[in-house]
């Protein structure tokens, strides 16, 4: 499995009380995904980043505090990566389109599609639930959606085309195709490859169009 974080340095500055915060959500990632927000406990925390649970309680008041810290850190390294995909794809391919930006976006998250599912969707779960949760994650599913529909522009804009949609609602539809491949890639076991290219391809086609087929006389 990919592992979204690097590690951190390993040096007597990060005990310091300024990294014990991010060393406590960096280490949270894999508790949470094999337990969920649920399943997770305080102490599950504290051990995964070798702290006290005195240490926690100087930065966190609750576990859901840590997951919704995680989820903006999460989702700023899956911007990173969008970016950097997309940067790769456009020195690559000169005119790339908007079909080809969108595809890299995908096989660049790809490879932590298991760790990132299951924070999605147990964030997306919960946030039903849970009110006060639900407005702290909104604003980083709002940032990925945003952020999508920025690089999908880009895309578009380059070939002389037009969304039918709204980019944000464009943007929403492929993060539901995003996260559909990588679960019937970790459910089926089967490389969606493929099916991510001719899925993508397919869903832009219907809602993207020549700048002269919207232009009125």
């Amino acid at each position: 499995m990919t592992d979204l974080f690097e590690p951190l340095p390993e040096s007597a500055a990060t005990r310091r009380k300024e990294n014990t915060r991010t060393r406590l959500v960096r280490a949270s990632l894999d508790v949470f995904v094999e337990k969920g927000i649920d399943g997770a406990t305080v102490d599950d925390l504290v051990t995964a980043a070798g702290f006290t649970r005195g240490a926690f309680y100087s930065n966190f008041s609750t576990k859901e505090e840590v997951f919704s810290e995680l989820f903006a850190s999460v989702t700023e390294e899956l911007l990173g990566i969008m970016r950097t995909a997309v940067e790769e794809a456009m020195s690559l391919h000169a005119e790339a389109g908007d079909d080809r930006v969108m595809v890299a976006v995908f096989e660049a998250i790809r490879p932590f599609g298991r760790q990132w599912y299951l924070l999605y969707s147990d964030a997306i779960s919960r946030s039903l639930r849970d009110e006060e949760l639900r407005g702290r994650l909104a604003v980083q599913r709002e940032r990925l959606r945003d952020e999508i529909g920025d690089l999908l522009m880009r895309g578009i804009t380059m070939t002389g085309e037009r969304p039918l949609l709204a980019p944000e609602d464009l943007a929403q539809l492929l993060v539901g195709i995003f996260v559909d491949l990588m679960l019937r890639e970790q459910m089926d076991g089967r490389d969606v490859t493929e099916l991510a290219a001719t899925t993508i391809l397919g869903t832009l086609r219907a809602f993207v169009v020549r700048q002269e087929q919207t232009d009125t006389p």
